[in-house]
């Protein structure tokens, strides 16, 4: 079936869209919605082969002693290392692919929430592209006041990030959430009714 691709930088808005798009397309479409974060965090909590490829590759000090992944020490190590973030990309992202084609078999439309779509080529896989986006300064007051992380991780994040002006560019759709939260659903369910129209039935005005 076809497959929607959500995308757009860290902390542009993401979660807030979809969660918009699934109020917005219940009861007119049957779709299905991936998180790529829910996959990984997943992976990394109950694959025992992704533990111990993890734990092989990167390092046992990254697990405490009840074998629980120690996530801020990673983030911290990936963001230090480009290598060690190559290596965890590299076992993650195929198990990560592999899990949405799956859902893409199924007969409802799919909504992939990819937030590396782009740097992985995911996007050949997919019929249409949705990327949220704003500001590089509110990017950065979002990741340190609601991820707590500080203004220096943060700027080092975004930078091993394709530039946000290249997703927007290739995109088919652009939803900008640097804006009152009444905008942002206003422009999502513009976007749900466009999708409705081309995937399924208009919703009944009457």
């Amino acid at each position: 079936m076809p497959a929607i691709g959500i995308t757009g930088g860290i902390a542009t808005g993401k979660s807030t869209v979809v969660a918009e798009l699934v109020a917005a397309l219940q009861g007119r479409l049957d779709v299905r919605f991936f998180s790529s974060d829910s996959e990984a965090r997943r992976l990394t909590d109950t694959d025992l082969g992704v533990q111990e490829k993890i734990r092989s590759t990167l390092g046992a000090q990254l697990f405490d002693s009840e074998g629980r992944l120690r996530r801020e020490e990673l983030r911290q190590l990936v963001f230090r290392r480009p290598q060690a973030r190559k290596e965890l990309e590299n076992i993650l992202h195929p198990r990560i692919r592999a899990a949405w084609l799956e859902l893409m078999k199924g007969k409802n439309l799919l909504f992939a929430e990819i937030p590396l779509l782009f740097e992985t080529k995911a996007e050949r896989y997919l019929d249409l592209i949705l990327v949220t986006a704003c500001s590089r300064q509110t990017q950065t007051r979002r990741m340190v006041q609601k991820r707590l992380l500080t203004a220096e991780l943060a700027e080092q994040m975004l930078k091993v990030q394709l530039p946000l002006a290249e997703k927007m560019a290739r995109a088919d759709y652009v939803i900008w959430t640097d804006c009152p939260t009444a905008i942002t659903q206003r422009q999502t369910w513009r976007l749900a009714d466009e999708i409705v129209a081309i995937y399924g039935h208009p919703r009944n005005r009457s």
